[in-house]
């Protein structure tokens, strides 16, 4: 395959804000998208700043301060835009030559941003200028082969949203139950004094579709998946049509070391009562394809190895703190890690979920959390059996868990789809979207 060089399809542009617009003024993040500029613009003079328009390029031209990545966008959220001056902006000349969402699939590889890294040059900064993006060289083919290319990728793209607001709506719901009980105190309560499995039995499958149909903007494939979804809903529905505790005037009770009125009979524990506490173990690296390595942000590898085979929750331990996982089988927690062995795990979850991670850091210029801080935590218990509420929310985390395999595995299509754009068209019809 032939490459060419990009100076010859893209131009430079240097709109400037003369007439005051309110374009919205955006930034250029390494995750390569557009985001709201953080930037304190009080007495700054906007006329000094930079117009873009749909399809517009900007790339930061610095690149010594941003790791490994290059912070680069193509502008398709706005059909304008205001961006820094020390921004780099340029066009493609002619849109039936080359595409810009092509163009911006080959920025998003990263060997482009090995190369640009590469070719930065500078004492101070190191900096990949417009000569040096002109020397770009990439595959260039027919432009309806541009489009088909981009089509394959965008289906991908778009699969990954719809799951990612589908899982989003699962947790949402659950979520909503557990404040609902737990928060609200606002638990199924009967004042004939039923049980509480009698007062709130689970929905059958028939009560469970009559509330089917929340989700009909997405994929026919999506809304397959989607299909158990509403019951979730109904859980929460029918949980909240049933008089709740505290409005129907249960008996509250002030508790000292909580500081605040709780349900009679609850009891104030540590969280060890409930959950086995330890820390990850330091791993060998991207060392195989089997079982997820977890950092405190969420998966960062395989690994052929794993340290638990068993429902747990991990969380960051060291750097992140705020981000709440559960592992559903093998897995490989790293040493930045806390790992919970609960014996209810959605509860657990959500406790995690809710937990000021502020007040428990321990550390100065990284954040640190330590086990015996977590052990010692103090959580409310409620009077009834918790297994109540874990059958109720398990419906939808197990689907949650089920669509995020799914997009792991979609994300490396992404990737492999990126990967064969320096190959031949051969290579690409090995591969099946």
């Amino acid at each position: 395959m032939s490459y060419k060089k990009l100076g010859k399809y893209i131009t430079l542009i240097d709109n400037r804000n003369k007439e005051l617009s309110d374009a919205p003024l955006l930034g250029v993040s390494v995750q390569k998208r557009f985001i709201p500029s953080i930037a304190n613009t009080i007495g700054s003079d906007m006329s000094k700043y930079k117009l873009i328009e749909r399809n517009n390029f900007v790339y930061i031209a610095d690149t010594s301060r941003r790791g490994d990545k290059i912070g680069i966008a193509l502008l398709k959220e706005f059909d304008k835009a205001m961006i820094s001056q020390a921004y780099t902006s340029f066009k493609i000349i002619d849109e039936n030559e080359l595409s810009p969402d092509y163009l911006m699939m080959w920025f998003s590889r990263p060997e482009f941003d090995r190369y640009a890294r590469y070719h930065s040059i500078g004492s101070v900064r190191e900096v990949f200028d417009w000569k040096d993006m002109c020397e770009v060289e990439l595959p260039i083919p027919s432009i309806e082969k541009q489009r088909e290319i981009v089509a394959q990728y965008q289906a991908v793209e778009n699969k990954i949203r719809v799951n990612e607001a589908i899982c989003e709506k699962l947790e949402a719901t659950a979520q909503a139950l557990y404040k609902h009980w737990f928060v609200d105190f606002e638990f199924p309560f009967s004042d004939t004094e039923a049980s509480l499995s009698d007062t709130v039995a689970p929905l059958s499958d028939t009560e469970a579709l009559e509330v089917s149909g929340e989700a009909p903007e997405v994929s026919g494939e999506a809304l397959e998946v989607l299909g158990e979804a509403p019951e979730v809903s109904g859980v929460a529905s029918r949980a909240s049509a049933t008089r709740g505790y505290k409005s129907s005037g249960g008996k509250m009770v002030w508790n000292e070391e909580l500081g605040k009125e709780i349900p009679e009979g609850w009891e104030v524990k540590e969280f060890q009562t409930i959950a086995k506490v330890t820390s990850g173990k330091k791993s060998k690296g991207d060392l195989g394809t089997k079982y997820p390595i977890y950092g405190a942000g969420g998966i960062t590898g395989y690994s052929d190895d794993y340290l638990f085979n068993e429902k747990i929750i991990i969380i960051g331990r060291v750097g992140t703190h705020g981000k709440v996982f559960i592992e559903y089988e093998k897995s490989y927690p790293s040493d930045n890690t806390l790992v919970f062995t609960p014996e209810n795990l959605y509860f657990s979850y959500f406790i995690l979920k809710f937990l000021n991670y502020d007040e428990l850091n321990k550390g100065g210029v990284q954040a640190l959390l330590t086990q015996t801080d977590l052990k010692q935590l103090k959580v409310l218990l409620p009077n009834f059996d918790l297994k109540l509420f874990e059958n109720y929310v398990e419906k939808p985390f197990i689907l949650k868990s089920k669509i995020e395999i799914e997009n792991q595995k979609l994300t490396q299509l992404q990737s492999l789809l990126l990967s064969r754009l320096a190959v031949g068209e051969e290579e690409r019809k090995k591969i099946t979207v």
